[in-house]
Protein backbone atom coordinates (compact mmCIF):
# COMPACT_ATOMS: atom_id res chain seq x y z
CA UNK A 1 0.00 0.00 0.00
CA UNK A 2 1.35 3.40 -0.96
CA UNK A 3 1.57 5.85 1.94
CA UNK A 4 0.01 8.46 -0.38
CA UNK A 5 -3.09 6.34 -1.13
CA UNK A 6 -6.31 7.19 0.71
CA UNK A 7 -6.90 5.01 3.78
CA UNK A 8 -10.36 3.75 4.67
CA UNK A 9 -11.00 2.44 8.14
CA UNK A 10 -13.87 0.60 9.78
CA UNK A 11 -13.70 0.63 13.57
CA UNK A 12 -16.06 -1.81 15.28
CA UNK A 13 -16.93 -0.41 18.70
CA UNK A 14 -18.74 -2.44 21.35
CA UNK A 15 -19.75 -0.24 24.30
CA UNK A 16 -20.97 -1.71 27.56
CA UNK A 17 -24.77 -1.23 27.39
CA UNK A 18 -24.85 0.52 30.78
CA UNK A 19 -22.04 2.86 29.63
CA UNK A 20 -23.27 3.52 26.07
CA UNK A 21 -24.31 7.15 26.66
CA UNK A 22 -20.95 8.01 28.23
CA UNK A 23 -19.08 6.14 25.48
CA UNK A 24 -20.97 8.12 22.84
CA UNK A 25 -20.01 11.42 24.50
CA UNK A 26 -16.32 10.41 24.35
CA UNK A 27 -16.62 9.25 20.74
CA UNK A 28 -18.29 12.51 19.68
CA UNK A 29 -15.42 14.46 21.29
CA UNK A 30 -12.89 12.30 19.45
CA UNK A 31 -14.77 12.84 16.19
CA UNK A 32 -14.76 16.61 16.64
CA UNK A 33 -10.99 16.56 17.14
CA UNK A 34 -10.37 14.18 14.23
CA UNK A 35 -12.46 16.18 11.78
CA UNK A 36 -10.32 19.24 12.48
CA UNK A 37 -7.17 17.37 11.41
CA UNK A 38 -6.05 18.13 7.85
CA UNK A 39 -5.59 14.42 7.00
CA UNK A 40 -9.10 13.38 8.02
CA UNK A 41 -11.46 13.43 5.05
CA UNK A 42 -14.59 12.00 6.68
CA UNK A 43 -15.88 10.21 9.74
CA UNK A 44 -19.31 8.82 10.58
CA UNK A 45 -20.63 6.87 13.57
CA UNK A 46 -23.31 4.41 12.47
CA UNK A 47 -25.26 1.56 14.04
CA UNK A 48 -27.11 -1.40 12.61
CA UNK A 49 -30.83 -1.78 13.27
CA UNK A 50 -30.18 -5.50 13.87
CA UNK A 51 -27.36 -4.96 16.42
CA UNK A 52 -27.72 -1.58 18.15
CA UNK A 53 -25.13 -2.55 20.79
CA UNK A 54 -22.35 -2.62 18.18
CA UNK A 55 -21.33 0.68 16.63
CA UNK A 56 -19.31 1.25 13.48
CA UNK A 57 -17.06 4.24 12.86
CA UNK A 58 -16.45 4.78 9.13
CA UNK A 59 -13.34 6.87 8.51
CA UNK A 60 -11.35 8.12 5.53
CA UNK A 61 -7.89 9.66 5.74
CA UNK A 62 -5.80 11.11 2.92
CA UNK A 63 -3.09 8.52 3.64
CA UNK A 64 -1.84 5.95 6.14
CA UNK A 65 0.74 8.50 7.26
CA UNK A 66 -2.08 10.93 8.12
CA UNK A 67 -3.83 8.21 10.14
CA UNK A 68 -0.57 7.33 11.93
CA UNK A 69 -0.11 11.00 12.86
CA UNK A 70 -3.72 11.17 14.02
CA UNK A 71 -3.19 8.15 16.31
CA UNK A 72 -0.26 9.94 18.00
CA UNK A 73 -2.29 13.09 18.74
CA UNK A 74 -3.01 13.95 22.37
CA UNK A 75 -6.79 14.03 21.92
CA UNK A 76 -6.78 10.49 20.49
CA UNK A 77 -4.53 9.00 23.16
CA UNK A 78 -6.57 10.67 25.92
CA UNK A 79 -9.88 9.72 24.26
CA UNK A 80 -8.87 6.09 23.81
CA UNK A 81 -7.78 5.90 27.45
CA UNK A 82 -11.13 7.33 28.57
CA UNK A 83 -13.05 4.86 26.37
CA UNK A 84 -11.16 1.76 27.53
CA UNK A 85 -13.35 1.13 30.59
CA UNK A 86 -16.56 1.88 28.71
CA UNK A 87 -16.18 -0.89 26.13
CA UNK A 88 -17.00 -4.58 26.48
CA UNK A 89 -14.29 -5.54 23.97
CA UNK A 90 -11.30 -3.80 22.35
CA UNK A 91 -12.14 -1.80 19.24
CA UNK A 92 -11.60 -3.87 16.09
CA UNK A 93 -9.87 -1.97 13.26
CA UNK A 94 -10.21 -2.96 9.60
CA UNK A 95 -8.12 -1.08 7.01
CA UNK A 96 -8.92 -0.72 3.31
CA UNK A 97 -7.53 1.00 0.22
CA UNK A 98 -9.26 1.89 -3.04
CA UNK A 99 -9.34 -0.79 -5.68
Amino acid sequence: MSSAAPLYLIAVIRPRPEMAAEAEVHLRRLMAGKLSEPGCVSMELVVSDEDPDTWIMLEKFRSRADWDEHMRSSHVTAGNAALAGLLRAPTELQFFTQK
